[in-house]
């Protein structure tokens, strides 16, 4: 705009105002410059009409709000937000909280999840499930590959201040090794000689090279300074087996008990003596529960923001909307291990014939909903010898059938009726010959009481038969074909085995199920093998070794050979495999052994299933990547946040 010729339009218009001499000055001035002065501008609305001035009202708006909007442009584009220290996390889990202490806690999901967080390892599992060091700075193995020299960091002090020496892994390991203890992992590092060189440096000596050595030194460090002052018969019952002190990033802050004496809740807080990153979380809290259910209802209802576990039938109950589920697959199998110890399982024929019949993908589908993987082998993906292409018993039921024919012939369901009776009834003859002599007892009281117990044989039989089975079997010597799967009492094996049974009889097999108390399983079937086939998962954590699940020095409990299986040819395989530590030697040597399982069958291999935990949407961070247990969802914990703040771009 031109000022000058703008102002003269009202000079020679004869605008006759009181200030008419104004104009004349401001027009003045005007030729002292091209702009108008602060000055002339304030008088301007009186030049402007409303149209001029609605104008450049509107100009002047949209040039602030540019100005504002790229403003904001840049601010968005140059900052972001970033995880802020503070918040609290809290966790359902089913079950309580016995001995945190790391030579105790495997027998227990709840100890070994506090553990985990309390105290730390030479090595531990980063986020993506590699074996890295952690009170460990290095090590260096003899050329015998029997001796492991650790170097230790010496910056480390416990959650109470006091430095953390070789002293403690020193207790640590003997503790371990006193059969006084009565550590669960006693086994595992039986023969295992602990030397402290100095202050900061240990040893571990091996009776023979064992190359997956380094991942069993994941165990947490006890502190000497706290635990040398127990006996060895008394450790477990300290206090502080519950009140622990660890180096790891947590340390124990508090628990609450109900009226009798049950811990209701368990809270942990940052330890400011941690020697890597701080977690950006200030607390965390674990409130224990007795089943699925009540997890599952606490967290609909706020009253904490992640659950341990979801099963399956229960995570639509859940709902989406505030919560986010978590997946991985455990290096876990699940699998019918056939116990060579029975005579009836040690028919090849039957074991086959139980193999072909059944359908994998369904059983997948109907357990586990999908969330798993179907599997032919304990070698599972991922790990050396793994092989997609490795030979599988493909689902054939008329060969199966044909296969049983050879030796149990077809037998109507009231045949099979008739036969059962006759046989418990005779069973039971000693109860009516010893009634018929009684003195006191009539032939109307003796006819009667045989009717009652008849009736009640012919009712038992009755509800142990199934409607799905059109059909049984029996041998020449008229023995039903009969066999019994034991599994624990859990939702997901409660399925599997409704599906298998009714497969198998299909088959004209009788298939019954016995269902044990998860807790008691140990005691009632596995410690005495006392079962014909078992449905039952093993974990068997990152490093794929075998050997603790086939070899057969593992057939007797508290060995993990759950079918009893014995092969010199597959010893020596195992043997080798975890001698050496040239993987492609191991891989080639496990693809044999997966050659003599599929011949020899000692077990079904059904499928690896999916791991899943929920955390409510405001909890950031969370990264499951590979685990080797449950615990191991933590792994990234120092990551998780719920705060924010805004910093710049770099």
């Amino acid at each position: 705009m031109n000022w000058k010729k703008f102002l003269l339009r009202f000079k020679d218009n004869k605008v006759k105002t009181v200030g008419d001499h104004l104009d004349t000055h401001l027009i003045k001035k005007m030729s002292r410059g091209r702009w108008p002065t602060k000055d002339q501008i304030k008088y301007l609305p009186r030049f402007l009409n409303r149209k001029e001035k609605n104008t450049i009202i509107t100009l002047l708006t949209l040039a602030v709000l540019t100005s504002l909007s790229w403003f904001i442009v840049f601010v968005i584009t140059h900052h972001t937000t970033a995880p802020k220290d503070g918040g609290e996390y809290s966790e359902a889990i089913i079950g309580q909280p016995k001995l945190i202490n790391p030579i105790f806690a495997s027998v227990n999901d709840v100890d070994t999840d506090l553990s985990s967080l309390i105290y730390s390892g030479l090595f531990r599992r980063d986020e993506n499930g590699k074996l890295t060091e952690d009170l460990a700075t290095s090590y260096e193995l003899s050329a015998d590959k029997k001796t492991y020299k650790i170097n230790l960091r010496k910056d480390i002090k416990w959650s109470d201040g006091e430095p953390f020496t070789a002293n403690d892994v020193s207790y640590t390991f003997d503790t371990l090794l006193s059969p006084e203890v009565g550590s669960p992992l006693l086994t595992s590092f039986q023969g295992v000689e602990v030397t402290k060189n100095d202050d900061y440096s240990i040893s571990f000596t091996l009776k023979e090279p064992f190359a997956p050595f380094l991942n069993s030194l994941i165990i947490g460090i006890l502190p000497a300074h706290i635990w040398e002052n127990f006996e060895p018969n008394s450790i477990k019952l300290a206090k502080n087996n519950l009140q622990p002190t660890g180096t790891g990033p947590w340390m124990f802050n508090k628990l609450v008990k109900d009226d009798t004496g049950r811990i209701q809740s368990f809270t942990l807080i940052r330890n400011s003596n941690y020697y890597l990153k701080q977690p950006y979380l200030n607390t965390l809290i674990f409130k224990f529960f007795d089943d699925d259910q009540q997890t599952i209802t606490a967290l609909r209802q706020g009253d904490v923001t992640g659950v341990s576990f979801v099963p399956r039938d229960l995570k639509d109950k859940i709902g989406g909307r505030n919560v986010e589920f978590y997946q991985a697959q455990l290096p876990q199998y699940t699998a019918l291990f056939f116990n060579q110890q029975n005579s009836l399982m040690k028919n090849d024929v039957l074991r086959l014939a139980l193999a072909k019949a059944l359908d994998k993908n369904i059983i997948l589908k109907e357990s586990l909903n999908q969330e798993g993987d179907v599997i032919e082998s304990p070698i599972l993906k991922n790990f050396p010898g793994y092989d997609a292409n490795t030979a599988k018993i493909n689902l054939d039921v008329d060969e199966a059938n044909a296969l049983l024919d050879k030796t149990w012939s077809h037998l109507p369901p009231e045949e099979y009726f008739n036969l059962r009776k006759i046989e418990i009834l005779k069973d039971r003859a000693t109860e009516w010959e010893d009634l018929k002599n009684n003195v006191s007892s009539t032939p109307e009281m003796v006819s009667s009481t045989i009717e009652a117990i008849t009736k009640q044989v012919e009712a038992d039989i009755r509800t142990e038969m199934h409607t799905d089975q059109t059909f049984y079997r029996k041998d020449k010597d008229g023995n039903i074909l009969s066999v019994t799967i034991t599994t624990a009492d859990t939702p997901e094996y409660n399925k599997t085995s409704a599906v298998i049974a009714r497969m198998w009889r299909a088959l004209g097999v009788e298939t019954k199920i016995t269902i044990i108390p998860p807790r008691q399983i140990v005691r009632e079937a596995l410690r005495n093998r006392s079962y014909q086939i078992l449905l039952y998962g093993e974990i068997v954590g990152n490093d794929p070794d075998p050997y603790p699940f086939w070899h057969s020095s593992q057939v007797t409990y508290p060995g993990l050979n759950l079918a009893s299986f014995a092969s010199r040819t597959a010893d020596k395989l195992l043997e080798d495999a975890r001698a050496t530590d040239d993987q492609a030697v191991r891989a080639d040597n496990y693809k044999k052994f997966q050659d003599i399982l599929f011949k020899e069958l000692p077990a079904i291999f059904l499928y690896t299933p999916n791991y899943t935990f929920a955390v409510n949407k405001q909890i950031k961070g969370v990264n499951i990547g590979n685990i080797a247990s449950p615990s191991d969802r933590y792994n990234n914990l120092n990551n998780w946040y719920i705060k924010t703040k805004w910093v710049w771009k770099k």
